[in-house]
């Protein structure tokens, strides 16, 4: 079957999806928008993940500066940036987690940030707990300080007030990350955002025909054509996952943090923040990528 073919069967079911569930739902763009929660083979790919690291060294008033942390070190040394996000854990933890499930967008008008930063070390510096961090950057809290693969520092980002502004620390990144790969972080990025795209496609296309399976009961004529929808989403699904691994192989990325950030906003009565690393579903190995070379929480390279 030609992949034109695929992908217009898919993009069919997609439709038949989304009418079904618009009428199910009350219908048409007044309905619920949110029709297609995202699975983990997704999610788990484009969410940003971030470590908690020590804060630099303090004496008195003095600090130290943030180039010298462990983390910025040891990313320099295998010509790798970083981001740093500084945070204050006493702050109003529903602002904070509004803040940064619009920052860190769990839809795909958020993936693109998301995958850059898996070619990041990310980490995170609570100064809540000392005084001299408090008065060198409180004002500026949240505050996101990216270093090039030299460990080279850029200009702040500051997002004072919970602020959140995608655009400045998209550029933030962009700029930090220019040479530590080949190719280009952006073009990376760019191809696999569209293998992202494609990949939750059939995955929807393939969820919609095993419900139109489950549902035909006894009518053969049903079930076939459900098994039929179900077997060209899973090429498309296969497709995607040959490409992910051949666009990845090769890449040493970091590992990945050990905190979710962001993302899809929690229900009512869990607003302390983050739910873990999220799940591991099928087509995607632990909380890295699927691609030779990455295992698991990060990658050594070949």
């Amino acid at each position: 079957m030609r992949t034109s073919t695929l992908i217009a069967t898919v993009i069919v079911a997609f439709l038949a999806t989304d009418s079904v569930e618009a009428q199910r739902r009350g219908g048409g763009r007044g309905g619920n928008r949110n029709q297609w929660r995202r699975p983990a083979e997704i999610s788990n790919r484009t969410a940003v993940y971030f470590s908690e690291v020590e804060a630099p060294a303090t004496n008195a008033d003095k600090v130290a500066d943030l180039n010298t942390i462990d983390m910025v070190r040891a990313a320099a040394a295998t010509g790798q940036p970083t981001l740093l996000y500084l945070h204050d854990s006493e702050a109003d933890k529903r602002v904070v987690q509004q803040f940064e499930s619009q920052l860190f967008r769990s839809e795909p008008s958020g993936d693109k940030l998301g995958l850059k930063l898996r070619m990041f070390h990310c980490g995170q510096i609570d100064i809540s707990q000392d005084q001299a961090l408090k008065n060198r950057y409180g004002k500026k809290i949240p505050l996101f300080v990216a270093f090039d693969k030299a460990g080279k520092e850029l200009k702040q980002v500051s997002m004072a007030g919970y602020k959140a502004k995608v655009s400045a620390l998209e550029a933030q990144i962009d700029q930090a990350s220019t040479g530590a790969y080949k190719p280009s972080v952006k073009s990376i990025v760019s191809k696999y955002v569209k293998i992202i795209a494609d990949l939750e496609a059939a995955l929807k296309a393939k969820a919609s025909a095993e419900q139109d399976k489950t549902k035909a009961n006894d009518d053969r004529s049903k079930i076939k054509k459900a098994e039929r929808a179900i077997e060209a989403a899973t090429k498309l699904e296969e497709k995607q996952l040959k490409l992910e691994e051949k666009l990845l192989e090769g890449l040493r990325l970091p590992a990945l943090g050990d905190k979710k950030v962001g993302g899809r906003n929690p229900r009512r009565g869990n607003q302390a923040g983050n739910t873990g690393r999220g799940n591991t579903g099928a087509g995607n190995t632990g909380r890295g990528n699927t691609g030779a070379g990455n295992t698991g929480r990060g990658n050594k390279g070949k």
